[in-house]
């Protein structure tokens, strides 16, 4: 059996991005809405800081909602030694409050059910390198939907020296 047509989730990193190239990414997307997972929605980054995000979202018909219980907690960021354990900290708490993807899903879910096209971001621009890679893959496993991952840069990705260092 095929399975049915479902909407895409998108993901977009802002890592070495400026914030005109970072929306104009979401235009040529056609999203409508742009979920923030990160726990703290401020960037040293000039214009990633929720504030500055959300207004030049809004100049171009984009929506903004931070999704901060989906955020990668700040304890597991801080005591990981690597990037790597970092991010399998992350997928252990998904494992450990499976709430977070409910959550996730409900939230996703009613937006892509209204015919929204919405993007997930995270400052990493690779999603391998992300914790909203880890959120986005437990979200479609057992599910007929579709992620996306905008503007992948192979090049950009952290090497694993990078990660292990």
């Amino acid at each position: 059996m095929t399975p049915p047509t479902s909407p895409t989730l998108f993901t977009l990193g802002y890592q070495q991005r400026s914030q005109t190239e970072f929306v104009r990414l979401l235009i040529d997307a056609a999203v409508d809405v742009l979920v923030d997972v990160r726990e703290t929605a401020w960037s040293h980054k000039p214009g990633f800081s929720k504030r500055g995000l959300e207004e030049a979202l809004r100049a171009h018909g984009i929506a903004y909602l931070h999704a901060r219980f989906a955020g990668n907690p700040k304890l597991l960021r801080a005591t990981a030694a690597t990037h790597d354990e970092c991010l399998l900290r992350y997928a252990g708490h998904l494992d450990a409050h499976p709430d977070i993807v409910e959550m996730f899903d409900e939230l996703v879910g009613r937006l892509l059910d209204a015919g929204k096209r919405v993007c997930l971001t995270c400052f990493e621009r690779h999603p391998d390198d992300c914790h909203r890679g880890v959120l986005a893959e437990r979200w479609r496993r057992g599910t007929w939907r579709r992620v996306e991952h905008l503007a992948v840069d192979e090049a950009c990705r952290l090497s694993r020296a990078e990660v292990l260092a």
